[in-house]
Parts: C-alpha cells; sequence; structure tokens
C-alpha cells in the first residue's frame, strides 16, 4: 500500500517554465493506492519494468484513488463545487512464456479511470494492450506491443443543440530495443479516431530515447 500528498497548480506551465522548480501553490491533493500480486512479497515488489521482473508467470493488481478539495465550476450551474477525485483499477499479468522461469512470452495488461462527469470533461479511460518479450531472434533485450486507449467524454458539457461527442480511439505500436547498458530505443507508431470527440483523425510517429541508471 502506497500514499502521498502533493500540491495543486492549475497553471504549472506558467508557475514553472522549467518544471525544475518545487512549486507549493493551492490544495493539498491526496493520492492511495493498495496492490497484490500473486506468490510474491510485497517486499520484492518494483515500480519499474525490466526483463527480470518479467520472469516466471508474474502479475500485479492495484486499486487507487485521488481526491482533491479544490473548488470546482461545474458545467451546468453557475455554483461551484467543492472536491473532486478519481478511481482507477489496473491489471498487469503474464499469460504464456516459452520457458515458464523465463522472461519470453507474452504479457497484458489493462486499466479503467473513473471521475465525475458533472466536474471532469475527460470522465472515463481505458486502456488494454498485449507484450511479446523477446520475438526478435538477436542478442539484444528486445519488446514489441501493441496498445488501445478509449477516451468517453462526458455530455453534462455540451453546449444545448450541439451534437453528442463521439467517443476517442487510440491505437499504438512499438518496439523496446535495448542495444546498450543503460540505453533504450523505442519507436512508437499511434493512430487516433475522433479527435476531440468529433470526426478528425491523427497518426503519429515518435521515437523514445531513455537512460537508466
Amino acid at each position: 500500500m502506497k500514499s502521498m500528498v502533493e500540491a495543486e497548480d492549475r497553471d504549472p506551465f506558467a508557475h514553472n517554465l522549467t518544471g525544475l522548480v518545487p512549486q507549493f501553490r493551492g490544495v493539498t491533493i491526496s493520492v492511495s493506492e493498495i496492490g497484490f500480486t500473486p506468490g510474491k512479497k510485497a517486499s520484492s515488489v518494483r515500480a519499474f519494468d525490466n526483463v527480470e521482473s518479467r520472469k516466471w508467470y508474474s502479475g500485479l493488481y492495484q486499486f487507487g484513488a485521488s481526491y482533491n478539495p479544490g473548488k470546482f465550476s461545474l458545467p451546468t450551474s453557475t455554483n461551484q463545487r467543492s472536491g473532486n477525485y478519481l478511481l482507477y483499477w489496473m491489471a498487469s499479468q503474464a499469460l504464456w512464456r516459452v520457458d515458464p522461469n523465463g522472461a519470453k512470452g507474452l504479457d497484458a495488461t489493462f486499466a479503467y479511470d473513473w471521475s465525475p462527469p458533472d466536474v471532469n470533461r475527460n470522465d472515463r479511460l481505458l486502456t488494454a494492450g498485449v507484450r511479446f518479450n523477446e520475438p526478435l531472434p538477436v542478442h539484444i533485450h528486445n519488446t514489441m506491443s501493441v496498445g488501445y486507449v478509449r477516451n468517453s467524454l462526458s455530455s453534462q458539457f455540451l453546449p444545448p443543440g450541439t451534437p453528442a461527442w463521439k467517443t476517442e480511439h487510440g491505437v499504438e505500436f512499438n518496439t523496446l530495443l535495448d542495444p546498450l547498458p543503460m540505453l533504450l530505443i523505442q519507436p512508437v507508431i499511434q493512430y487516433y479516431a475522433n479527435v476531440g470527440g468529433r470526426a478528425q483523425r491523427a497518426v503519429v510517429f515518435g521515437f523514445r530515447i531513455k537512460l537508466e541508471f
């Protein structure tokens, strides 16, 4: 079980241009999470994902919540509401292994977020994905992943007479390569449908380099 508190800042890019200077603005937000991993002691579970953590039929199941006691405007009223919160559920599970004691195989992940639709325009978010560990016959560690995101928009934020929002959908394919110690390379392609709740579409290409110490 984990808990933390953080300071709210509703305009962070104006107050902290670099992101490197701690800011203490607004009310105190609390975040708590409880997790369960079958067959492992809590002291052995780590937050990061690596080759060692993928071995065996590992799994991690989490439930968490955050609460902000500040004031929030309502889309259908001139009054303000005290408090806003988010609930989320997450699950990651190894589905298949070439060797039960190894890392090569297939993993799956699922997550669902919910927050009150009268305060949050983006009130529901579902993500799911599968990952194949070590699919390429090369000497470096590698993965290939396919992910899906479904973003639902609250109808309470629509002006009268406006057509209903369309649910946003996103699909991603990425490959993660580990060519050198501490170096990770990850090319990504993403496709989005109903961008902004309307009929627009978008394609995004990305490339990430990560250093781990």
